[in-house]
């Protein structure tokens, strides 16, 4: 571990294995009570984008390795050898690299494997979904964090799998695809209603607002739907939750005409481009 590596680690990945939680997030800023002296109010800033705090009581701020040494009086070698434990977890997934190289990686033509599929346990995926309001994520069994590469270069990102073990893959930085494209049906035992959605983060939000159950199809691509016949014969009811623009709506009319059980239901999230950002744009409680 050398000093430049150190400050790479996102402060705020270590403030919260240190048990200090932001008590506000405005844009790239995250506001905490400061680990240096007990206060009530916020005082101590973290700018995510450049990774620099900022303790507006003591007039101080810098990277992480300034901030180590502030909070323990370590010397440089001692801040070090502190940090090695935290860089062990994010040392070849650093969360705020991922921007723009997925997606470029992967118009290579070339072999994505995935290393790994495990629950969510990454801080920088868990406020990913919190950030999108999703809250209600631990139950979903097909909702994992995976851990992949691409031309050698290692990602990680939030991986819902689909009804051939694909995953739809998720992050602040990116969204592709790995393995076959397809649907993923979630089966409850409610042949009465089915309730279709576009993508995942959809499904996630109609889970965590409403909190309703019955049987789930999720796209993962809307044209997908044209394969789903079958699967949508079987059920005597069908809930439609499509995007509020042109393909959301001209899937809807087509599936409505198809099916006269079927249901448009974007009544919820009107004037919103869809029901994630209804869920995003609600009111703080």
């Amino acid at each position: 571990m050398n000093i430049e590596k150190a400050k790479q680690i996102p402060i705020e990945f270590v403030l919260q294995k240190l048990n200090h939680l932001p008590s506000k997030i405005r844009g790239n800023d995250s506001w905490y009570l400061s680990p240096f002296r007990e206060e009530k109010t916020s005082s101590f800033k973290v700018n995510t984008k450049i990774n620099k705090w900022y303790d507006h009581g003591i007039q101080k701020g810098g990277n992480l390795v300034d901030l180590i040494i502030e909070m323990y009086h370590f010397s440089i070698s001692e801040t070090l050898h502190f940090l090695e434990d935290f860089d062990d977890e994010i040392s070849i997934f650093s969360f705020q690299k991922q921007k723009a190289l997925v997606k470029n990686d992967a118009k290579k033509d070339t072999t994505i494997k995935i290393n790994k599929v495990i629950d969510i346990q990454h801080f920088a995926l868990k406020e990913y979904l919190e950030n999108r309001k999703i809250y209600l994520y631990e139950d979903e069994p097909n909702l994992k964090e995976v851990h992949f590469q691409i031309n050698n270069k290692k990602y990680f990102g939030i991986g819902f799998k689909n009804n051939t073990d694909g995953f739809e893959i998720r992050s602040k930085y990116s969204k592709i695809c790995i393995g076959k494209k397809d649907v993923t049906l979630l089966v409850k035992g409610y042949k009465n209603k089915l309730r279709v959605f576009e993508g995942f983060f959809d499904y996630l939000s109609f889970k965590n607002a409403f909190k309703l159950d019955s049987d789930f199809l999720v796209l993962n691509s809307l044209t997908l739907i044209n394969r789903c016949d079958e699967i949508l014969s079987k059920y005597d009811g069908i809930e439609l939750y499509f995007d509020n623009d042109e393909a959301g709506n001209q899937q809807t009319m087509l599936t409505l005409e198809k099916f006269k059980n079927a249901k448009d239901c974007r009544v919820f999230y009107k004037g919103f481009k869809d029901l994630n950002d209804y869920l995003t744009n609600l009111p703080l409680r």
